[in-house]
């Protein structure tokens, strides 16, 4: 284990060396916020929608806004290069487990991004738009589970994508179909309770809506507690059932790298 936590200090660390990045990803979170703020204001004004107000909106939108920032979907591009590359026959011959040192490298990034991102930019967004506190000590503890739901689904799925890449040898269309499959269904721009009954029906059915709405509407006790519940443990199950097809997976793809590489 002290192996993997040494792999994700040096993930920070090398993320110390593109410090000028921080700059943009600050102004790029800014002017994201700005432009969801003022949509928001535009739409809601000082009436409410479902019971939700232009404040309740605002919050929501700087949660995903800075949660993007965290979650591990961009695993895919870094096991589509070693591919690419060829890079992954060597490290594959390493003593460690590979979805392991994945897993690590991509913890250690979003560290570096709550640190130097995410927090900063939650600060200018609470100065400059304002910012709810969560809806009580519960929500809080409970968003919190929610955010490792959130991380643990993110690595899942983009492990599930580059492990497909073994046999398409390509990630770009199947990144691009999860990126615009999150976007639709975690709700992170618009919520599930602006969504038709059938369109909410469909997404609680799928595990997107952990990489956005359920971690926000958590933190603003916009859902009952007893539904909260049943959500995380749905959540643990779909973690659970990733985790048994990503491996399956990962053992045909291994086979499959052995056979092609002779």
């Amino acid at each position: 284990m002290k192996t993997y936590i040494m792999f994700g200090v040096k993930t920070f660390s090398n993320q110390l060396s593109y410090r000028s990045e921080v700059w943009l990803r600050l102004l790029g979170n800014f002017v994201a916020i700005l432009i969801l703020t003022e949509i928001w204001k535009a739409v809601l004004g000082n009436g409410t929608i479902e019971g939700i107000g232009v404040e309740q909106m605002i919050t929501y939108s700087i949660i995903n806004t800075l949660l993007a920032a965290l979650l591990l979907t961009g695993i895919s591009s870094k096991v589509d290069n070693s591919l690419k590359t060829g890079s992954i026959a060597s490290e594959l011959i390493k003593p460690m487990s590979y979805p392991l040192h994945l897993l690590s490298e991509g913890l250690g990034n979003s560290v570096y991004q709550l640190v130097f991102t995410s927090i900063p930019s939650l600060i200018i967004a609470w100065v400059f738009f304002g910012f709810l506190p969560p809806a009580s000590a519960t929500h809080l503890l409970l968003f919190l589970i929610t955010l490792l739901l959130a991380l643990a689904i993110s690595f899942l799925l983009g492990y599930l994508i580059s492990l497909l890449a073994f046999w398409l040898m390509n990630h770009f269309a199947l990144n691009w179909m999860l990126g615009g499959l999150i976007t639709i269904f975690s709700g992170s721009f618009l919520p599930l309770w602006f969504f038709p009954d059938s369109w909410v029906t469909v997404t609680k059915t799928l595990p997107f809506l952990y990489l956005g709405y359920l971690p926000a509407a958590v933190y603003l006790g916009a859902i009952p507690l007893q539904e909260i519940a049943t959500l995380i443990l749905t959540g643990m199950a779909w973690i659970a059932g990733l985790t048994l097809l990503v491996c399956w997976l990962w053992n045909r793809a291994i086979k499959r790298l052995v056979v092609q590489g002779g």
